[in-house]
């Protein structure tokens, strides 16, 4: 069995995508977690409101037809490192919690992904969906795997000083956080013929945002 992953950006999220997965599949998922991302933030305006922009994200997936298996009620590593990136801070979660996954995947590679494609590009998809009004942070990492299940963990804090470089390579000071790290996780299946009912209207309503907001890294 192949076990490698295809690195996405889709919106404000890091998807690795398992290689055995069809093509088909593979855009269904896709679709999915972009839809919910972007109706979240149309329900959800404020940045630092991140419980109910997390629930507006969980129960648009839902309406996709996935199913939400768990709330794994991921918990923050102790102690928070003294500096990270978010997508160092979301891969150590995503590890404690699916860790033969996550063993085979680490930010670094990522990163260096991110940079073979065009900065960019990447740099416009990502980056106003992750940093919101110049100090609140919103990072989703997510793997979905064999029979199109998703497994997300979702990082969102506010930090004091204004963040003007790639926010994905910006490396955060613990103590410059602002209130608590929030930690936001699932697990969810798409069944292809349940997600059959909503896949056009999803395509309609994304429209041009398929192209936009979702790269393939590798």
């Amino acid at each position: 069995m192949n076990t490698g992953f295809k690195t996405f950006v889709c919106a404000g999220a890091v998807i690795l995508v398992a290689d055995e997965l069809s093509a088909a599949d593979r855009s269904d998922s896709l679709d999915a977690l972009l839809y919910a991302q972007t109706v979240a933030a149309h329900k959800v305006s404020d940045g630092r409101d991140v419980e109910s922009w997390a629930h507006a994200n969980n129960m648009a997936l839902r309406a996709t037809g996935a199913l939400l298996l768990d709330n794994p009620g991921v918990n923050f590593p102790a102690p928070l490192p003294e500096s990270f990136t978010v997508l160092e801070l979301a891969t150590r979660l995503l590890h404690s919690w699916i860790p033969a996954t996550v063993t085979r995947v680490c930010a670094s590679a990522i990163e260096l992904q991110l940079k073979q494609v065009s900065a960019e590009v990447a740099n416009q998809s990502i980056q106003p969906h992750v940093l919101l009004e110049g100090n609140c942070i919103r990072f989703m990492l997510g793997v979905v795997s064999s029979g199109i299940a998703v497994s997300t963990v979702v990082v969102s804090f506010e930090v004091a000083e204004i963040v003007v470089d790639n926010v994905l390579y910006h490396r955060f000071n613990n103590k410059s956080i602002q209130g608590r790290v929030f930690v936001e996780g699932y697990k969810a299946l798409i069944d292809p013929e349940d997600y059959g009912f909503s896949r056009a209207k999803v395509i309609s309503l994304l429209g041009e945002r398929r192209q936009e907001q979702i790269i393939a890294l590798a």
